[in-house]
This record gives structure tokens, C-alpha cells and sequence, in this order.
């Protein structure tokens, strides 16, 4: 099963996210862009894993949740990777020091287990994956602006995600609530 772990967002956040869209897209920008209801901050994509993995992941996010207390999480900025070159991916800029301690206790978790992640976290929101940009992309991309907002994280969740030819269809499989 595909999967991946992430934080949800909410209603403010996702309504940004669609406005960037709309002022990409109405500056030539072409892409795939993700749909309101599956706005998320990922933690960590695991790819195709069988229900084994699975168990022992759901068992870390329990285990790692209880250590955290509900925070608060700043969306604050935009950003692309690759950071030089011409960007394939463009981002809202997640911003709190807990989201990085909360990744940085699930890698250590999750090593154990076989899976390799960067101790680097960049805490982010894809607002699209670009397949074409305007001549002026930078400048372009420059002009995008929005007031802080912020999300209340009360709990980490598991993911399945299914491809379709209409875009990625995500269905919660497991959440742990932060019980500190």
C-alpha cells in the first residue's frame, strides 16, 4: 500500500493554497495541482509498504505522540525546490521549532525500522508540481504574499494513497493524537 504521514491543515490555509493556484495558473503556470481536501503538511512518504510496516509504523506514531503536546503551526511564505535551478515544486513555508522535533523523534523511531529519511526537514504544503513556468517564474513567484496563518496540531496521521488519472484520492488509515 502507498503511503505517507502528515499533518492535516484547515479551512484558512487550504482557501490560501487555492488563491495561489489560481494566481499561478492565471500567470502561466502549468502543473498538477493538488485538490483543497488533500492539503497536508507530509512528515514522511514511505512509498509501496505491506501491512507489517504499516503495523510497526502506526505502533511508532502512538509511542512518539504521547510526548507531544497539540501546537501550533505557521504557514508564512512561499518556496521551491529544487532551492536553485528552475523549480519543479512550489510550497507554503511551514514555520514552528515542534513540527522539527516531532520529525526528528519519528526519523530516530522509524531508522530502527528500516527506513532512511535526511535529518533536514523542510515543514511545507506542495501547492503544485510544475511542469511549465513562465520566462519570469521568479519575479512571478515573488509577487506571492499572504498574512500568517496558523494550524492547531492536535495529531499525526497515516495515510493509503491511490493514483487515478483525476489526481491522487488519500484515505486515513491511522491517527495518533498528541497526548502530552
Amino acid at each position: 500500500m502507498r503511503t505517507f504521514m502528515a499533518i492535516r491543515t484547515n479551512d484558512e490555509v487550504e482557501n490560501e493554497m487555492v488563491k495561489i493556484q489560481k494566481f499561478l495558473m492565471d500567470n502561466e503556470f502549468f502543473g498538477t495541482w493538488p485538490r483543497k481536501e488533500n492539503a497536508h503538511l507530509t512528515l514522511f512518504f514511505f512509498g509501496d509498504i505491506d501491512e507489517k510496516k504499516i503495523k510497526k509504523i502506526e505502533g511508532i506514531m502512538d509511542d512518539v505522540s504521547k510526548d507531544f503536546k497539540p501546537f501550533s503551526l505557521e504557514f508564512n511564505g512561499v518556496g521551491v525546490f529544487p532551492p536553485k535551478g528552475l523549480p519543479r515544486v512550489l510550497w507554503m513555508r511551514g514555520i514552528g521549532e515542534e513540527v522539527s522535533e516531532l520529525y526528528s523523534s519519528l526519523n530516530e523511531r522509524l531508522k530502527k525500522i528500516g527506513f532512511s529519511f535526511g535529518a533536514e526537514f523542510t515543514p511545507h504544503l506542495t501547492i503544485g508540481r510544475l511542469k511549465g513556468i513562465p520566462k519570469d517564474w521568479n519575479e512571478t513567484i515573488s509577487k506571492i504574499e499572504y498574512d500568517p496563518l496558523k494550524v492547531e496540531c492536535k495529531d499525526i496521521e497515516l495515510f493509503s494513497s491511490t493514483l487515478t488519472p483525476k489526481g491522487s484520492i488519500y484515505n486515513s488509515i491511522h491517527k495518533s493524537e498528541f497526548g502530552g
